[in-house]
């Protein structure tokens, strides 16, 4: 661990609360076109970050608030760095900014725990608000390729999204 990596505590918020807000920072940037899908870069952007290529795994380099860099790996898929980007968003907001952190930190991908967990829940929610998706998954009746296409993300973060929502 470098002098400047932490070690993730949790938000020890409940899922629903990062779900809403994740979503609530979403909706104040107007990132979702009329179907629901995030515009993520924009986010990224307007709120300070830049995007580069990972030497290893993806992370998160904060080196202020409103300035930080996500790395996403080198050979994943769009609909893949979608996810590694809103999911190092969840990070910058849940355990960067929430517990009000200042100065220079980075967030290595971390394994399973619930910091994890939450960055998880914090990108599936930016990425399929809820109203949006549900009303989506009742167009294509539940089918997770459809929903996968419409809000630009994998088959399975669409089915887990649809678990969180207890569509399926």
């Amino acid at each position: 661990m470098t002098d400047t990596e932490v070690t993730i505590r949790p938000a020890c918020v409940s899922n629903r609360s990062i779900q809403d807000y994740a979503e609530r920072i979403g909706r104040h940037h107007s990132i979702y076109d009329d179907r629901g899908r995030a515009d993520i870069d924009r986010l990224i952007e307007v709120l300070g970050g830049t995007v580069q290529y990972a030497r290893g795994d993806e992370s998160l380099h904060i080196r202020k608030p409103g300035d930080f860099t996500v790395y996403i790996p080198h050979f994943t898929s769009s609909r893949r760095d979608r996810f590694t980007k809103a999911h190092e968003l969840g990070h910058y907001f849940l355990h960067y900014l929430y517990p009000k952190s200042t100065g220079e930190t980075n967030f290595s991908h971390g394994g399973v725990d619930r910091a994890e967990t939450e960055a998880s829940l914090f990108a599936s929610a930016l990425l399929m608000p809820a109203d949006e998706f549900r009303a989506a998954y009742t167009e294509v009746d539940g089918d997770a390729w459809k929903l996968a296409v419409r809000f630009d993300v994998s088959p399975r973060a669409a089915g887990v999204r649809a678990q969180a929502l207890q569509l399926s």
